[in-house]
């Protein structure tokens, strides 16, 4: 999503945490289900699997697996406070939930301690990604699966440039809060290999974005626009709500899927 100029991710996060469900119009959920269908068919998810739920945000990835009626051991871990605070409300009454702030740059948890390991759009945010990917591998079990998601060129904050190039076409972009380069699928798949992960399936998948209705995800997306072009007059930032509707009706978003696993023999070393 867009982010106010000059925020850092963490910042960014923390900010968009109470409303980020709803902005993103449930996008970032319905990848997650393909990518947890997509680990769960190579090692299939149970009651005893060790999951951590990597730069977790409000819990989407660890919610999933709940409702799926098991009740496996999860680690739900982010370096946004906010984000994590709302996480350890909703799975309150979950002892097998641990939602804890923490940097995926960091883990601090054992090698080889997970047998599944989710992140659900939060690499490409990472300070250091090919730190956070190295610690993917180290965490991961010798014998468990990981799987990393992203955005291809049709990505959500894709949608506030589009309104701002009809309403100001000669303004420079806003800048966006990842760098194009992770809009590439080939280099996710390097940052990971290079982490001693191997990877065993990637694929591209539609995600839209929905809500209760179209309009309603597009008001709350205006709001942040309004918020990203608060220097904008009054009379630019009245066409924003009817340029964005119309943008998003029925819009889908690419995002990509990466699966894992640690690379046989592979020393891994920060």
């Amino acid at each position: 999503m867009p982010s106010t100029p000059n925020l850092t991710a963490v910042e960014h996060f923390n900010k968009s945490a109470d409303n980020y469900e709803a902005t993103t119009g449930g996008a970032p959920r319905e990848l997650a289900q393909h990518a947890i269908s997509l680990i769960a068919g190579l090692k299939p998810l149970t009651s005893e699997s060790k999951i951590l739920d990597n730069a977790c945000g409000t819990g989407i990835v660890t919610d999933i697996i709940i409702q799926s009626g098991i009740q496996p051991e999860i680690h739900a871990v982010d370096c946004a406070e906010n984000m994590v605070s709302i996480a350890r409300g909703r799975f309150s009454s979950h002892p097998n939930v641990h939602p804890a702030v923490m940097t995926g740059e960091e883990l601090a948890f054992p090698d080889d301690t997970f047998t599944h390991s989710i992140t659900n759009l939060g690499l490409m945010f990472f300070t250091d990604a090919d730190k956070g990917a190295k610690e993917i591998a180290r965490t991961l079990h010798p014998d468990g699966v990981a799987v990393v998601t992203g955005w291809a060129m049709r990505a959500p904050f894709k949608i506030v440039q589009e309104v701002q190039a009809q309403i100001r076409p000669d303004d420079t972009p806003f800048k966006r809060p990842v760098a194009d380069i992770w809009l590439d699928p080939e280099h996710t798949k390097a940052v990971l290999s290079g982490a001693g992960l191997d990877v065993h399936a990637s694929t591209t998948v539609d995600v839209h974005m929905g809500g209760e209705t179209a309009d309603g995800v597009a008001d709350l997306l205006t709001k942040f626009a309004l918020k990203t072009f608060a220097s904008w007059s009054e009379e630019e930032k009245e066409k924003v709500a009817g340029v964005m509707k119309k943008i998003v009706q029925e819009r889908a978003l690419t995002g990509t899927i990466f699966v894992a696993r640690r690379e046989s023999g592979r020393v891994l070393a920060n």
